[in-house]
């Protein structure tokens, strides 16, 4: 899916991007929306095409032919606000401006309407609820919180205890060790010792 493409969106499915809506399956290019996963809410919003768009985009066949412009604000995570126009006709003059209620966002579902064509805006990361989201917080009990706490600790202290150990087996090897080297040969079987 990409900026630009015309996507047909039928009853139940979920919206899978921000999209402009064209028109439908009802007269006056109204559709019937519930926005739970992005607000919460579970009753349905009304959202409707420009009433000039909806009179040039009947059939299916008319969103073939569609070439023009739109412009629009540049994506963030207001999900209420929404500014832009569009150019689509070359004899049109003047643009159809657009707001919120033009709009269908992603990951909300079309209900009541058999099906409605939109025209994509934002897509992936770019769309309104992603833009949204808040990154989540790792989160840890106070139990995981005192075990790691007491296992840097241990660790901290076996490191510690193995350096002393280390070092003090490095001093004796090299000035406290007896030399054996000076004592009188013994010879194991007799009990003589040769001076």
């Amino acid at each position: 899916m990409r900026v630009g493409q015309v996507i047909k969106v039928q009853q139940d499915e979920f919206v899978p991007a921000d999209m402009v809506l064209l028109g439908g399956s009802t007269k006056k290019g109204e559709c019937y929306i519930e926005t739970k996963n992005l607000d919460g809410e579970t009753n349905l919003k009304m959202k409707t095409a420009q009433k000039d768009m909806n009179n040039d985009f009947k059939e299916e066949r008319n969103f073939m032919q569609l070439r023009g412009y739109l412009n629009c604000e540049q994506p963030n995570d207001q999900i209420y606000k929404f500014e832009g126009a569009i150019t689509y006709k070359e004899t049109q003059k003047e643009t159809i401006s657009l707001d919120v209620e033009n709009i269908l966002l992603r990951g909300c579902s079309l209900k009541n309407t058999e099906y409605v064509y939109g025209l994509t805006i934002f897509t992936g990361h770019d769309t309104k609820v992603m833009k949204n989201s808040a990154k989540s917080r790792y989160k840890i009990s106070n139990v995981e919180a005192l075990t790691n706490k007491t296992i840097f600790i241990i660790l901290g202290i076996q490191v510690l205890l193995a350096s002393i150990g280390g070092l003090f087996c490095s001093y004796y090897s090299n000035f406290l060790r007896y030399d054996h080297s000076k004592e009188p040969e013994c010879d194991g079987y007799s009990g003589k010792v040769e001076c």
